[in-house]
Formats: C-alpha cells, sequence, structure tokens
C-alpha cells in the first residue's frame, strides 16, 4: 500500500477535528447569546428562532460529516438513506388510517357507559368533613 492509498482510507485528521469542535463551540455560544437576546426583546422570538435554527442545521451537518465520517462515506450513505425514505413512507401510508380514524371530530360525542350499573368509586373524605 502507498503513502497516498494509505491516507486516502483514513477521514479527516486531529486538526479538523479541533476546527470542528472550536466551531461547534462558537455556534453554541451564538445559540445562548441569541436566546439571552430574545429574553432581553432586543429581537424578536421569531427572528431568534429562525437563528438558533440555522445554527441547529449547521451544527448538525458539522457533527453529522466529520464526527459521524460520513464525509469519507459519502457514498454508503446513499444505501442507508434511500431505504429509510422508503420505509418511512411506508410508516406512515400505514399508520395513516389509524391517525385519521383516531383523531377527534368536530362535534364528536363520545360513547356512552355500557352498563350503568357499574360500581361507582368512592369519593375520599376530605379532613374536616363527616362525610354525611
Amino acid at each position: 500500500m502507498t503513502q497516498q492509498e494509505h491516507a486516502e482510507h483514513h477521514g479527516p485528521g486531529f486538526q479538523a477535528y479541533l476546527v470542528v469542535f472550536v466551531a461547534l463551540s462558537i455556534f453554541t455560544i451564538i445559540s445562548f447569546v441569541v436566546n439571552y437576546y430574545v429574553r432581553a426583546s432586543a429581537i424578536t422570538p421569531h427572528a431568534g428562532f429562525a437563528i438558533i435554527l440555522g445554527v441547529a442545521v449547521v451544527k448538525a451537518i458539522l457533527v453529522g460529516t466529520y464526527f459521524m465520517h460520513l464525509i469519507v462515506d459519502w457514498g454508503k450513505l446513499y444505501f442507508f438513506i434511500f431505504p429509510t425514505f422508503i420505509l418511512g413512507a411506508m410508516f406512515i401510508i400505514v399508520l395513516l388510517p389509524d391517525i385519521v380514524l383516531g383523531w377527534p371530530h368536530q362535534g364528536h360525542v363520545p360513547s356512552p357507559r355500557i352498563s350503568s350499573a357499574a360500581p361507582q368509586p368512592e369519593m375520599p373524605v376530605q379532613a374536616g368533613h363527616s362525610g354525611k
């Protein structure tokens, strides 16, 4: 195995991990600062949500590509992602009748009790009341 082939099989080096760690730390600080400004009413909650969501997406991409080694195994990712999407879609389609039929419709009246002779639970006696 040549030096180039050996280096090709390994993922990012230690320096890349440190750079990603520093970037993740900075993005986390940005999230906390934006949260502080939202609580101080310096920016609107919707703008803060959009900023924090964008930061979270960037952090997820960094973690996925470097720490989960997707940057070197990108070709293998398709063999995992496509079956997952297909199974997810099938799962939704299979459960859709249960979701729709179980949804409380407007004007839905719950079913009455089957038997009125069912024993009623006793009410607990509160302190200071004799229960009579």
